[in-house]
């Protein structure tokens, strides 16, 4: 499959799995049979969300278990904002002690050397996308890395666009709207209490509800969710 039909077939990918499977298929016909799909987890602060194919199962399980805090590409891959080659982390300096754990075991499974793409969604959502058990050395060296960013770059815009499907705009009453919109031009309870009429308990009530809908604890987040969702507008 070349570059282009790849990307087209990508782009109009119905779902999640059958754009995974397009994208896996091209890498093999370049010769890396394992891929890997990283973003960052929302649910747990420092780890993961990891989608993997073709990797040895034990590295998969031990990865899974023990080594996806200390990965050390996806955080110098969204640094460096261009590809990076597996090989590279080991001749950077400093490296630390979890990375050279994370190599060494790396390499203990036969995990080969490879390359990790970072890529970027509509919605800003970043993710980084990881090709290695290649089936010869040769393939390293003559890797046409940007056709390989590109399909990478694909791959997580399609995803990030299908999943569009499933997100959810929390639904505000439209009195929270108009306290959501003086949190965000910097005005206090009483300031807003004192401009809609209300009292204090009140909209501090009201601030309560709005923290609950937009799953935040403080007035700067919650501002900053209201503008994500297109709730209000500065």
């Amino acid at each position: 499959m070349d570059d282009s039909r790849a990307i087209r077939r990508i782009a109009a990918a119905e779902t999640r799995d059958d754009t995974l499977a397009i994208a896996r298929a091209f890498f093999r016909g370049q010769g890396f049979h394992a891929l890997s799909y990283v973003r960052p987890s929302h649910k747990d602060p420092g780890r993961a969300e990891v989608e993997s194919f073709g990797f040895p199962e034990a590295w998969t399980a031990l990865y899974d278990e023990e080594l996806n805090r200390i990965d050390p590409f996806p955080a110098l891959v969204a640094r460096a904002g261009r590809p990076i080659r597996f090989g590279e982390i080991s001749a950077a300096r400093p490296v630390n002690a979890d990375h050279l754990l994370f190599l060494e075991r790396a390499r203990e499974h036969g995990v080969t050397d490879g390359f990790i793409f970072p890529t970027f969604g509509p919605r800003q959502h970043l993710a980084a996308v990881g090709i290695s058990m290649v089936d010869h050395p040769d393939r390293i060296d003559h890797a046409d890395i940007p056709i390989y960013h590109s399909v990478a770059q694909a791959l997580h815009l399609r995803i990030d666009q299908l999943e569009q499907g499933d997100f959810e705009r929390p639904h505000l009453a439209p009195r929270e709207v108009t306290i959501l919109h003086w949190i965000a031009r910097g005005k206090s309870n009483e300031e807003i209490a004192l401009i809609l009429g209300n009292k204090r308990p009140t909209i501090a009530t009201h601030i309560k509800r709005i923290f609950a809908k937009l799953d935040v604890t403080d007035r700067a987040s919650a501002a900053v969710q209201g503008l994500k969702y297109g709730i209000i507008s500065v």
